[in-house]
């Protein structure tokens, strides 16, 4: 057996997959919509059994490989390193493989960094000080090796020589963003090159799949030369802070438990709220979200808490957060901490655990939320306040992708500021046309923009007809005999389903059995995948029919079968 299907083997297809959409139960099957194009409708099918799935809309289909290799964009020496290393197996036969990827050396050398930073903080007489401010901050031992937090002293190359003498090459090091070259460095001898981070305590940032790909290194002791409170791991070949969120390698299961996800500002935050048991908490590390973040947090939740600063800065920064989370379907609320019981989720959980719990529990609708904030206290009798008011909750509405939901606000709204529905209708139009310089939408009021739309697959109808004869034997199996005199050998010729035919009515004459999925067994590798995808097929189109309906479904196919067929013989009687 290779190591390729021993991996295959050991891994799950549909617990992969669900990691990054939300999988259905459909039959033996599981449908989504499609994570390689935009869909409404499910046409993504996953086939547990035999390790494959295929959509329906796009045409993409394959195994754990070709999925991992489309979603994370990455070649297959790569994935197969990820997914080696998720099934615990060693590939001693891939080695020159996999470290002639630079990704696979990036991440091996973030990995020994974030054990060197683990070790010297644990164990290490000059990190007193780094244990002591954990401690002051009620970090317990627990969360330090949870989070394999650590600490580098304010040394210029100690983290650098210590993987040079593990054998990372220099350029890598500093392609990991974790050494910095001067001008007249010497990459032979590894001379002119100092460590990024210094002084610090240093919080690993692990991808979703628990691979160490970043940093975030906050100063020990702050001095002018200290280069602020914070510094991160830049933008590399490994690290893209707007695909990252701190945190969900360890949060997804509890957010897929809870249906809900919790997002916090920061690393302190997240480790705070899960030694307190809140474990589905999640941190956007400081930055403003992303499209790329939230659709990450939809793979496990359609639904998102967010907590932020109070502060105007952390209203600003949170609302264009909230406005991404809405754009992509998300359910959001706002966590409101009560006054003077802490800035954040750390401070919170120090002074009193039950109030951020509670303050979780209640959180409040986004809208709801809103309207507070900029209809809260106001004086109607100031039409410059009421006109700036209904304007900030205006380009609210505008965000929400549902009509019934608008509706409601809008009515809300009038009936607050004393104003017609019509009125405000007519301002969330105007309001559009001067933010985005185009009409607005009629149906969601935001502004009109090409939706992505993939290039469909051009499927012979008469093929595709072919393949539904299958697709309902597959279900209805014991309809072959009734109707094997009508589904004629030289419909198939000249297609991958002649081969098919053949199996199927060997496999019928020697044992007066139809099974489609014992055919798939005993045919070649190409010709096992195609009835695969049959397979999926039949779930797809034809999982909800009747006996009945069966019946009525293959005699309509057949006879547009059979109609084509002529037509097709004519046409080359009369072209010879």
């Amino acid at each position: 057996m290779t190591d390729t299907q021993t991996i295959k083997d050991r891994l799950d297809i549909v617990q992969l997959i669900s990691e990054y959409v939300q999988l259905k139960k459909s039959g033996l099957n599981y449908k989504a919509c499609c994570p390689f194009h935009q869909e409404k409708t499910p046409s993504f099918m996953v086939h547990p059994d035999r390790q494959f799935y295929h959509c329906f809309g796009c045409g993409k289909s394959g195994d754990i490989f070709t999925f991992i290799q489309e979603m994370e964009g990455l070649d297959f020496p790569e994935a197969l390193k990820l997914l080696a290393d998720r099934a615990g197996i060693k590939l001693d036969n891939f080695r020159s493989q996999i470290d002639s990827s630079q990704k696979n050396r990036l991440l091996e050398i973030s990995q020994k960094a974030a054990y060197f930073f683990h070790k010297f903080l644990t164990d290490m007489p000059a990190a007193d000080k780094a244990r002591q401010y954990l401690q002051e901050r009620q970090v317990n031992q627990q969360s330090v090796q949870d989070w394999q937090i650590g600490y580098v002293p304010d040394q210029w190359e100690l983290l650098t020589k210590y993987l040079l003498n593990k054998g990372c090459g220099i350029e890598d090091i500093v392609s990991a963003g974790l050494a910095i070259k001067k001008d007249k460095a010497d990459p032979a001898s590894g001379r002119g090159y100092y460590d990024r981070f210094r002084g610090r305590i240093m919080f690993p940032i692990w991808d979703i799949h628990d691979r160490v790909v970043g940093f975030t290194g906050r100063v020990l002791v702050e001095t002018e030369k200290s280069g602020g409170k914070y510094v991160n791991t830049p933008q590399t070949l490994i690290y893209d802070k707007s695909r990252v969120i701190y945190g969900l390698n360890k949060a997804r299961l509890e957010i897929k438990k809870n249906d809900l996800a919790v997002l916090v500002e920061g690393q302190m935050d997240v480790i705070a709220c899960h030694r307190a048991g809140m474990k589905n908490v999640v941190a956007a590390s400081g930055t403003a979200l992303t499209v790329e973040q939230i659709k990450m947090l939809k793979r496990y939740s359609d639904n998102v808490a967010m907590a932020f600063d109070a502060d105007e800065a952390g209203v600003k920064a949170a609302k264009r957060g909230i406005d991404i989370a809405l754009q992509q379907g998300m359910n959001v609320k706002i966590i409101e901490i009560p006054s003077g019981q802490g800035k954040d989720a750390d401070e919170c959980l120090k002074k009193n655990p039950q109030i951020w719990f509670e303050s979780v529990a209640k959180a409040k609708a986004v809208m709801d939320w809103y309207y507070g904030l900029y209809l809260g206290g106001l004086d109607l009798n100031d039409p410059k306040a009421k006109q700036q008011a209904g304007e900030n909750f205006l380009a609210q509405i505008a965000h929400l992708p549902f009509a019934i939901e608008r509706e409601h606000w809008l009515k809300k709204l009038s009936d607050s500021l004393k104003v017609d529905v019509a009125v405000l209708k007519n301002e969330l139009k105007r309001l559009n046309a001067r933010n985005f310089g185009q009409p607005a939408n009629r149906a969601s009021g935001r502004p009109m923009v090409e939706e992505f739309s993939p290039t469909p697959v051009v499927h012979n109808r008469y093929l595709s007809d072919l393949e539904n004869i299958w697709a309902v034997l597959i279900k209805q199996p014991a309809l072959w005999p009734k109707f094997n005199e009508q589904i004629k050998p030289e419909y198939f010729i000249d297609t991958y389903l002649s081969a098919v035919y053949e199996k199927a009515k060997e496999q019928y004459n020697n044992s007066s059995i139809l099974d489609v999925g014992k055919l798939a067994n005993e045919t070649d590798l190409d010709l096992r995948q195609k009835i695969d995808i049959l397979m999926l097929r039949s779930e797809q189109y034809y999982g909800d029919l009747s006996d009945k309906d069966f019946v009525r479904e293959l005699s309509s196919i057949i006879k547009r079968v059979a109609n084509e067929h002529q037509k097709r013989q004519i046409f080359k009687l009369i072209n010879t």
